[in-house]
């Protein structure tokens, strides 16, 4: 429903990409907010985390944001999604600035609490929570660490993002190794629910962070695909309790 050629709430979940977009480049200030709102929170995180500074972060996603408002009759959705392309420039927009600062993104730009609030205790001292295959040379060419700390970023953020009991079996089986039954026993739930929590969490990152997939380099993209695919890593020793 419509009013006065806006948008009211009942619309907002089913508009797809292209029709919101669409309806943003028609000038459409509601859309735009929806937008807004349906995005902002994870292009933010994955720059803030990119970064290592919020307030710089908050100024990339206000660039982001300006550009599709400006640019919107340019988004193709046959290409990809529109969290695709705001992520695609909010990297460029970052990566300009360190340009700009003469700086890198090193591993003190990506906090620990972009996993966990409470930080971690995994085997890595540096970053206890991050998995170790998404943990770029610092000796690395610095496009290269760029790319990859991008996604890490992006990866960081969408984990950020899962329900707590969800997040938590996911970085007990990545930042810990640990075998779905480990986890069981650790967390001392049922295997069949670390089981299906893993699945879960699998399922929204699988959604949430194929945006980045191909637009990373060989080495990142690898290590995301496996990331993402490897369900397999988190595995039971036996049949669900």
């Amino acid at each position: 429903m419509h009013d006065g050629g806006q948008l009211i709430d009942s619309d907002s979940a089913e508009l797809d990409d292209a029709r919101l977009v669409a309806r943003i480049a028609s000038g459409e200030e509601s859309a735009f907010v929806i937008a807004y709102d349906r995005h902002a929170g994870f292009v933010f995180g994955s720059v803030a985390r990119f970064l290592g500074d919020r307030e710089a972060a908050a100024e990339v996603v206000q660039d982001a944001f300006v550009t599709l408002w400006r640019r919107a009759r340019q988004f193709d959705a046959r290409s990809g999604s529109l969290l695709t392309w705001l992520l695609a420039i909010a990297r460029h927009r970052a990566i300009d600035r360190l340009r700009a600062e003469g700086r890198r993104p090193t591993r003190d730009s990506i906090r620990l609490e972009a996993f966990t609030s409470e930080g971690g205790s995994g085997g890595n001292p540096a970053h206890p929570d991050v998995p170790q295959e998404l943990i770029a040379d610092a000796a690395t060419d610095p496009g290269i660490v760029a790319t990859r700390r991008w996604t890490q970023s992006v990866v960081r953020t969408g984990i950020s993002e899962l329900p707590d009991n969800e997040r938590r079996v996911i970085l007990l089986g990545y930042a810990e190794d640990l075998s779905q039954a480990e986890i069981a026993e650790r967390l001392e739930w049922p295997l069949g629910t670390v089981k299906s929590r893993t699945r879960r969490a699998m399922a929204q990152l699988r959604t949430r962070l194929a945006p980045v997939i191909d637009a990373t380099d060989d080495a990142s993209r690898q290590n995301t695909l496996d990331l993402l695919s490897s369900e397999s890593r988190v595995s039971a020793s036996g049949p669900d309790r």
